[in-house]
Protein backbone atom coordinates (compact mmCIF):
# COMPACT_ATOMS: atom_id res chain seq x y z
CA UNK A 1 0.00 0.00 0.00
CA UNK A 2 1.31 3.82 -0.75
CA UNK A 3 1.29 5.67 1.87
CA UNK A 4 -0.19 8.55 -1.02
CA UNK A 5 -2.80 6.22 -1.36
CA UNK A 6 -3.99 6.27 2.60
CA UNK A 7 -3.01 10.09 2.44
CA UNK A 8 -6.38 10.53 -0.07
CA UNK A 9 -8.58 7.66 1.47
CA UNK A 10 -8.36 9.73 5.00
CA UNK A 11 -6.91 13.23 4.85
CA UNK A 12 -8.02 14.17 1.65
CA UNK A 13 -11.16 12.89 1.98
CA UNK A 14 -11.29 11.02 -1.46
CA UNK A 15 -12.84 7.52 -0.41
CA UNK A 16 -11.93 4.86 -2.84
CA UNK A 17 -14.27 2.11 -3.92
CA UNK A 18 -13.78 -0.39 -1.03
CA UNK A 19 -15.09 -1.21 2.91
CA UNK A 20 -14.19 -0.40 6.33
CA UNK A 21 -14.02 -3.74 8.42
CA UNK A 22 -13.46 -4.16 12.04
CA UNK A 23 -11.60 -8.09 12.59
CA UNK A 24 -12.77 -10.46 15.02
CA UNK A 25 -9.18 -9.43 16.47
CA UNK A 26 -9.85 -5.89 17.08
CA UNK A 27 -8.12 -4.59 13.87
CA UNK A 28 -9.27 -1.76 11.23
CA UNK A 29 -8.68 -2.63 7.94
CA UNK A 30 -9.69 -1.42 4.54
CA UNK A 31 -9.65 -2.99 1.26
CA UNK A 32 -10.08 -1.46 -2.12
CA UNK A 33 -10.01 -2.29 -5.63
CA UNK A 34 -9.29 1.44 -7.50
CA UNK A 35 -8.39 0.64 -11.05
CA UNK A 36 -5.56 -1.82 -11.18
CA UNK A 37 -4.63 -1.39 -7.54
CA UNK A 38 -5.23 -3.24 -4.67
CA UNK A 39 -4.80 -1.26 -1.33
CA UNK A 40 -5.48 -2.96 1.96
CA UNK A 41 -4.86 -1.18 5.14
CA UNK A 42 -5.07 -2.67 8.51
CA UNK A 43 -4.63 -0.56 11.76
CA UNK A 44 -4.56 -1.14 15.48
CA UNK A 45 -7.08 0.98 17.39
CA UNK A 46 -6.17 3.72 19.54
CA UNK A 47 -9.11 5.97 21.21
CA UNK A 48 -12.35 6.98 20.59
CA UNK A 49 -13.63 10.58 20.36
CA UNK A 50 -16.86 12.48 19.73
CA UNK A 51 -16.87 12.03 15.89
CA UNK A 52 -13.87 10.04 15.23
CA UNK A 53 -12.00 6.67 15.72
CA UNK A 54 -8.39 6.93 16.03
CA UNK A 55 -6.01 4.31 14.76
CA UNK A 56 -2.20 3.22 14.32
CA UNK A 57 -0.98 1.97 11.34
CA UNK A 58 2.42 1.21 10.40
CA UNK A 59 4.13 4.17 8.29
CA UNK A 60 7.83 1.76 7.34
CA UNK A 61 11.09 0.81 8.85
CA UNK A 62 14.18 3.45 9.76
CA UNK A 63 16.47 2.18 11.08
CA UNK A 64 15.07 -1.36 11.42
CA UNK A 65 12.33 0.18 13.65
CA UNK A 66 8.71 -0.07 12.55
CA UNK A 67 7.49 3.77 12.63
CA UNK A 68 3.80 4.09 13.17
CA UNK A 69 1.67 7.04 12.44
CA UNK A 70 -1.86 7.67 13.71
CA UNK A 71 -5.10 8.38 11.69
CA UNK A 72 -9.00 9.47 12.62
CA UNK A 73 -11.60 8.01 10.77
CA UNK A 74 -14.48 10.79 10.98
CA UNK A 75 -18.00 9.29 11.83
CA UNK A 76 -20.42 8.56 14.37
CA UNK A 77 -20.80 6.18 17.74
CA UNK A 78 -24.09 4.48 18.42
CA UNK A 79 -25.88 1.65 19.43
CA UNK A 80 -27.13 -0.97 17.82
CA UNK A 81 -30.68 -2.98 18.19
CA UNK A 82 -29.12 -5.25 20.56
CA UNK A 83 -27.79 -2.68 22.20
CA UNK A 84 -23.89 -3.61 20.69
CA UNK A 85 -21.09 -0.09 20.18
CA UNK A 86 -21.25 0.37 16.38
CA UNK A 87 -18.98 2.89 14.58
CA UNK A 88 -20.25 4.54 11.64
CA UNK A 89 -17.57 5.24 9.15
CA UNK A 90 -18.46 8.18 6.56
CA UNK A 91 -18.29 8.01 3.04
CA UNK A 92 -19.00 9.82 0.12
CA UNK A 93 -22.52 10.37 -1.01
CA UNK A 94 -23.68 10.05 2.61
CA UNK A 95 -22.86 6.78 2.60
CA UNK A 96 -21.60 4.83 5.75
CA UNK A 97 -19.59 1.45 6.96
CA UNK A 98 -20.74 0.25 10.19
CA UNK A 99 -17.83 -1.17 12.64
CA UNK A 100 -19.69 -3.35 15.15
CA UNK A 101 -17.78 -4.08 18.40
CA UNK A 102 -18.83 -7.90 19.47
CA UNK A 103 -17.56 -7.40 23.07
CA UNK A 104 -18.39 -6.34 26.49
CA UNK A 105 -19.09 -3.17 28.16
CA UNK A 106 -19.74 -2.12 31.27
CA UNK A 107 -19.93 1.64 33.40
CA UNK A 108 -17.14 2.57 35.17
CA UNK A 109 -15.94 3.91 38.73
CA UNK A 110 -16.49 7.76 36.89
CA UNK A 111 -19.76 7.04 35.31
CA UNK A 112 -17.43 6.28 31.98
CA UNK A 113 -18.32 3.56 29.32
CA UNK A 114 -15.68 1.24 29.24
CA UNK A 115 -15.45 -1.41 26.30
CA UNK A 116 -12.79 -4.03 26.31
CA UNK A 117 -11.38 -6.66 24.05
CA UNK A 118 -8.79 -9.51 24.11
CA UNK A 119 -5.44 -9.04 21.81
CA UNK A 120 -2.36 -11.44 21.39
CA UNK A 121 0.66 -10.09 21.38
CA UNK A 122 2.76 -11.38 18.04
CA UNK A 123 5.51 -11.32 19.95
CA UNK A 124 5.26 -13.11 23.25
CA UNK A 125 1.44 -14.90 22.00
CA UNK A 126 0.24 -13.92 25.49
CA UNK A 127 -3.43 -12.58 25.89
CA UNK A 128 -3.80 -8.84 26.53
CA UNK A 129 -7.08 -7.05 27.77
CA UNK A 130 -6.75 -3.54 25.71
CA UNK A 131 -9.79 -0.90 27.15
CA UNK A 132 -11.80 1.79 24.77
CA UNK A 133 -13.02 4.75 26.73
CA UNK A 134 -15.44 6.45 26.30
CA UNK A 135 -15.97 9.98 27.82
CA UNK A 136 -19.14 12.04 28.22
CA UNK A 137 -22.25 12.21 29.78
CA UNK A 138 -25.17 10.60 30.93
CA UNK A 139 -29.13 12.29 30.29
CA UNK A 140 -32.95 11.33 29.59
CA UNK A 141 -33.15 11.65 25.36
CA UNK A 142 -36.32 12.73 24.07
CA UNK A 143 -37.63 9.19 23.43
CA UNK A 144 -37.30 8.48 27.33
CA UNK A 145 -34.39 6.62 26.63
CA UNK A 146 -31.28 6.57 29.19
CA UNK A 147 -28.79 8.37 26.95
CA UNK A 148 -24.71 8.65 27.22
CA UNK A 149 -23.82 11.50 25.14
CA UNK A 150 -20.45 11.57 23.59
CA UNK A 151 -19.94 15.63 23.48
CA UNK A 152 -23.09 18.10 23.85
CA UNK A 153 -22.30 19.84 20.19
CA UNK A 154 -21.63 15.86 18.74
CA UNK A 155 -24.16 13.88 16.95
CA UNK A 156 -22.70 10.71 18.61
CA UNK A 157 -24.83 9.08 21.07
CA UNK A 158 -25.50 5.40 22.85
CA UNK A 159 -28.98 5.45 23.25
CA UNK A 160 -29.84 2.34 25.89
CA UNK A 161 -32.83 0.26 25.14
CA UNK A 162 -33.75 -1.31 28.21
CA UNK A 163 -35.68 0.13 31.90
CA UNK A 164 -35.20 0.84 35.17
CA UNK A 165 -34.34 -1.86 37.43
CA UNK A 166 -37.36 -0.86 39.98
CA UNK A 167 -39.92 1.19 40.23
CA UNK A 168 -38.79 2.48 43.37
CA UNK A 169 -35.69 4.07 43.70
CA UNK A 170 -34.46 6.06 47.04
CA UNK A 171 -32.80 8.88 46.85
CA UNK A 172 -30.66 8.40 50.01
CA UNK A 173 -28.83 5.63 48.03
CA UNK A 174 -27.41 8.14 45.26
CA UNK A 175 -27.62 6.15 42.35
CA UNK A 176 -30.02 4.91 39.55
CA UNK A 177 -29.99 1.26 38.38
CA UNK A 178 -30.67 0.41 34.88
CA UNK A 179 -31.35 -2.82 32.77
CA UNK A 180 -29.93 -3.62 29.03
CA UNK A 181 -30.17 -6.84 27.36
CA UNK A 182 -26.82 -6.99 25.00
CA UNK A 183 -25.26 -9.35 22.51
CA UNK A 184 -21.72 -10.28 23.69
CA UNK A 185 -20.16 -12.09 21.17
CA UNK A 186 -22.92 -13.54 19.98
CA UNK A 187 -24.73 -14.52 23.68
CA UNK A 188 -27.53 -12.86 24.63
CA UNK A 189 -27.17 -11.18 28.27
CA UNK A 190 -28.77 -8.71 30.43
CA UNK A 191 -26.27 -5.21 31.77
CA UNK A 192 -26.58 -3.97 34.30
CA UNK A 193 -26.13 -0.04 34.59
CA UNK A 194 -25.35 1.51 37.78
CA UNK A 195 -24.97 5.39 37.72
CA UNK A 196 -23.64 7.28 40.80
CA UNK A 197 -24.48 11.02 41.95
CA UNK A 198 -26.38 12.74 43.91
CA UNK A 199 -30.37 13.74 43.94
CA UNK A 200 -31.19 17.43 44.33
CA UNK A 201 -34.29 19.36 44.93
CA UNK A 202 -34.56 22.87 44.25
CA UNK A 203 -36.50 25.67 45.62
CA UNK A 204 -38.98 25.84 43.00
CA UNK A 205 -39.08 21.83 43.81
CA UNK A 206 -37.09 20.67 40.25
CA UNK A 207 -35.59 17.32 41.29
CA UNK A 208 -32.06 16.28 39.33
CA UNK A 209 -29.34 14.03 39.73
CA UNK A 210 -25.75 15.36 39.45
CA UNK A 211 -23.27 12.71 38.17
CA UNK A 212 -19.44 13.02 39.02
CA UNK A 213 -16.84 12.20 36.18
CA UNK A 214 -13.30 12.53 35.74
CA UNK A 215 -11.61 15.00 37.24
CA UNK A 216 -14.37 16.40 38.97
CA UNK A 217 -16.74 17.25 35.83
CA UNK A 218 -20.63 17.60 36.84
CA UNK A 219 -23.42 17.29 35.01
CA UNK A 220 -27.30 16.80 36.45
CA UNK A 221 -30.33 14.76 35.03
CA UNK A 222 -33.11 17.34 35.54
CA UNK A 223 -36.49 15.79 35.60
CA UNK A 224 -39.85 16.54 35.64
CA UNK A 225 -42.92 14.73 37.98
CA UNK A 226 -44.97 14.39 40.77
CA UNK A 227 -45.33 14.45 44.25
CA UNK A 228 -47.28 12.52 46.71
CA UNK A 229 -47.41 11.37 50.60
CA UNK A 230 -46.06 7.54 50.51
CA UNK A 231 -46.31 5.83 53.93
CA UNK A 232 -44.17 6.44 56.54
CA UNK A 233 -44.63 10.15 55.87
CA UNK A 234 -42.06 9.80 53.20
CA UNK A 235 -42.19 11.71 49.68
CA UNK A 236 -42.68 9.55 46.49
CA UNK A 237 -42.18 12.08 43.31
CA UNK A 238 -43.01 9.63 40.28
CA UNK A 239 -40.80 10.94 37.52
CA UNK A 240 -41.55 12.20 33.60
CA UNK A 241 -39.62 13.01 30.52
CA UNK A 242 -39.29 16.45 29.71
CA UNK A 243 -42.13 15.89 27.49
CA UNK A 244 -43.93 15.08 30.88
CA UNK A 245 -44.29 11.89 29.70
CA UNK A 246 -44.17 9.44 32.64
CA UNK A 247 -40.77 6.88 33.16
CA UNK A 248 -42.48 4.46 34.90
CA UNK A 249 -40.40 4.94 37.45
CA UNK A 250 -40.48 6.87 41.42
CA UNK A 251 -38.45 8.62 43.42
CA UNK A 252 -38.57 8.53 47.29
CA UNK A 253 -37.01 11.63 49.31
CA UNK A 254 -36.80 11.01 52.74
CA UNK A 255 -35.71 13.24 55.92
CA UNK A 256 -31.76 12.53 55.23
CA UNK A 257 -31.89 13.56 51.48
CA UNK A 258 -32.09 17.03 52.80
CA UNK A 259 -28.91 17.02 54.99
CA UNK A 260 -28.77 19.61 58.08
CA UNK A 261 -31.92 21.56 56.33
CA UNK A 262 -34.28 19.46 57.64
CA UNK A 263 -37.07 21.83 58.07
CA UNK A 264 -36.81 22.40 54.17
CA UNK A 265 -38.14 18.92 54.54
CA UNK A 266 -41.45 19.12 57.13
CA UNK A 267 -42.20 22.07 54.82
CA UNK A 268 -42.27 20.20 51.71
CA UNK A 269 -44.30 17.64 53.29
CA UNK A 270 -47.11 20.01 54.46
CA UNK A 271 -47.20 21.65 51.27
CA UNK A 272 -47.78 17.83 49.90
CA UNK A 273 -50.09 17.14 52.83
CA UNK A 274 -52.17 20.71 52.36
CA UNK A 275 -52.21 19.36 48.36
CA UNK A 276 -53.71 16.26 48.40
CA UNK A 277 -57.09 17.24 47.34
CA UNK A 278 -55.73 17.71 44.02
CA UNK A 279 -54.61 15.39 41.59
CA UNK A 280 -51.28 15.39 42.47
CA UNK A 281 -48.31 18.50 43.03
CA UNK A 282 -46.26 19.18 40.02
CA UNK A 283 -43.64 21.30 39.02
CA UNK A 284 -42.49 22.75 35.86
CA UNK A 285 -39.63 22.54 33.48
Amino acid sequence: MKLTNLNKLIEENQHLKGRWELSPTHEIRYKSHDLDEEIAFRGSIVAAEPDALVVSFAQGQINQKVTKRLAKLAGAWRLDSKNRIVFEVEKEGGKKDVLTFQGAWQVGKSNEIIYTYDQRDLRSKQKITRKLVFTGFWDISEDNRLTYWLSADSDSAFRFRGAFQTKSIFAKKGEIRYQAGIEVNGKHKIQEIILFGKWKLSRDLELSFEIEYEEGRRKTIVFGGEYALSKDSQIAVNLKSREGEPLGVEVILTKDVFGKDGQAFIRLQKSVEESRAEAGVSFKW
